[in-house]
């Protein structure tokens, strides 16, 4: 599969093919393979080490599923690296996934990419291990990093993984991309509110953090009691957000979906559901970032927002810091509750606050500012 825009060709090795289906530029046409034996998921040994020689080593790394007996997972100490451009890291069973486990020491991401192409990560699941870290009680920061996976490149795929239990900042977060896609995969329980954690602010994960979407997709994934935002995508040229799904039973999130930000122009936002319970989400979905001080007043800027739905949140859908682009044909319905960012007992299907030059502007709203410091009029 490959991003809307995309014209690059793709081959199958025949050998692998019928087994595996994965899809591969034509220049790896002879990538070598290994299972990675020296690495165990059956044991509570740290495995970043035979990770890592592996992952070094070879193009495609193909680990053990997690149904087998015994499993554990295989445990990270430290953070692997992808560091080969094509390289793919994925199950030797699919469809059954294989396990990367946070061991209790580790003080970073469990894995991280850094400027390099082409390469797929599916059929993994990253578990944070939340319950059992040295840092459980830790803020994320500018200095501290807990986030469970951390993606930067161009032409990626990550496609049908899970990521779970982060300690704080993100479940997976894309930086200085373009040409991606994300499809298929789920981001759930992560962080912790401070109602969870002895009154400790700032333990705060969001599902999927995207910094920056040219040309790239994200659709068809699974969102559910991430603590932060479950789905915060900049925007930019090209940047396609469809089909997620995003719901809350049992947590609270300040936001599901947060579209744009004033460091990117462009993106289409369609076809997205967002459901909560009780209190359980401040907005559902948020076009602009007004609410945020990160955001600086500052406005995102041509951003398509269409045919999304939002029931049960405090504010259902808001509009607070958009210039250009169209608002249109959304559904907001069943808004309750009085838990919502800078503006307490603001419930509401519609709003919009800081608006210039968006056409069409869908009619039905509230005339609401969230800004950090307002008086929320």
């Amino acid at each position: 599969m490959i991003a809307k825009g995309r014209g690059c060709r793709y081959l199958c090795l025949a050998a692998i093919c019928g087994v595996y289906a994965f899809s591969f530029p034509l220049a790896a046409l002879t990538p070598t393979m290994t299972t990675c034996d020296a690495a165990s998921p059956f044991d509570t040994d740290p495995d970043d080490v035979a990770l890592q020689a592996c992952l070094d080593t070879y193009d495609w790394v193909l680990l053990k599923p997690d149904h087998l007996p015994n499993y554990v997972g295989y445990l990270v100490s430290d953070t692997v690296k992808l560091k080969r451009t094509g390289a793919l890291l994925t199950t030797a069973d699919n469809p059954h996934k294989a396990t990367i486990l946070a061991a209790p020491s580790l003080s970073s991401s469990i894995l991280r990419a850094s400027g390099i192409n082409n390469f797929e990560i599916s059929f993994v699941r990253f578990d944070g291990n939340r319950a059992n870290r040295s840092v459980r009680d830790k803020p994320c920061d500018a200095g501290h990093n807990f986030r469970n996976v951390e993606l930067t490149g161009v032409g990626f795929h990550v496609r049908y993984v899970e990521s779970f239990g982060a300690v704080c900042g993100s479940a997976m977060t894309v930086g200085d991309s373009s040409n991606f896609e994300i499809y298929g995969s789920s981001f759930y329980d992560n962080g912790r509110q401070p109602e969870e954690a002895n009154n400790i602010a700032g333990l705060w994960a969001d599902g999927l953090t995207v910094f920056k979407c040219d040309n790239s997709t994200i659709r068809d994934n699974n969102f559910w009691d991430n603590t932060d935002v479950d789905l915060g995508v900049n925007g930019g040229p090209s940047c396609s957000v469809y089909r997620n799904t995003i719901s809350h039973s049992s947590k609270y999130a300040f936001a599901g979906l947060v579209a744009g930000d004033p460091s990117r122009s462009g993106g289409e936002f369609s076809d997205n559901r967002v459901s909560a319970g009780y209190n359980l989400l401040g907005f559902g979905i948020l076009v602009g970032c007004h609410p945020w001080p990160a955001c600086g007043g500052g406005y995102a800027s041509n951003l398509s927002v269409h045919d999304n739905r939002s029931t049960g949140a405090v504010v259902n859908f808001a509009v607070d810091g958009l210039n250009g682009g169209s608002v249109r044909n959304n559904s907001m319905s069943g808004a309750r509750g009085d838990r919502v960012l800078n503006c307490p007992r603001a419930t509401a299907d519609y709003t919009v606050g800081h608006v210039i030059n968006v056409a069409p502007l869908q009619s039905g709203y509230t005339v609401r500012i969230f800004d950090v410091g307002s008086t929320c009029q």
